[in-house]
């Protein structure tokens, strides 16, 4: 059976129901780049309720805060066995890491969480849990997964799983 070569687990930010994930902020060199909107745009038009936008992903999420997600970091050699059935969202995009240093930042500008991955271009597999809970009311029962592994070329996001939730419109 296949393994990561490395996995981490951190504490993230759920802030007004999103976390950006990204190597270096688009707003670095262009203080007017609005990358967090036009990704969550994405994120909503699309219906994977996770988007991206120059090079910054954008993952929404029903819970509107939890200042204590758990998020685990998985970089594997190659493609991951798909273990959907543990997840209530799942979907496959884009991510790469050139600097080899992923942040995770709550919407609205919060301080952003620092992991350290191997500097590649990378396929990330985002997939979140305890989503039916969180929009029933319960707090701080979601988690998170982000699995990279080697990309070659660019490839357009994928929805593999998506929650019944933003379907059905119990929350959008």
């Amino acid at each position: 059976m296949s393994q990561p070569n490395s996995a981490v687990d951190l504490t993230v930010e759920i802030n007004h129901g999103q976390v950006h994930l990204y190597d270096e902020a688009p707003w670095v060199d262009d203080p007017d780049n609005n990358a967090v909107l036009r990704a969550l745009d994405d994120a909503r038009q699309s219906g994977r309720f996770v988007g991206e936008s120059n090079g910054l992903v954008d993952l929404v999420s029903p819970a509107q805060w939890n200042s204590n997600a758990p998020m685990r970091v998985e970089v594997w050699p190659q493609e991951p066995p798909p273990g959907d059935d543990e997840w209530d969202h799942v979907v496959d995009i884009d991510l790469d890491a050139p600097n080899g240093r992923l942040w995770f930042e709550g919407s609205g500008g919060r301080d952003p969480i620092p992991c350290d991955v191997p500097p590649g271009r990378y396929r990330a597999r985002v997939s979140g849990r305890g989503y039916t809970e969180v929009a029933a009311g319960v707090e701080g029962v979601d988690s998170y997964r982000l699995r990279l592994w080697p990309r070659g070329r660019k490839t357009a996001p994928l929805g593999r799983k998506a929650w019944h939730g933003w379907r059905d419109g119990t929350i959008n």
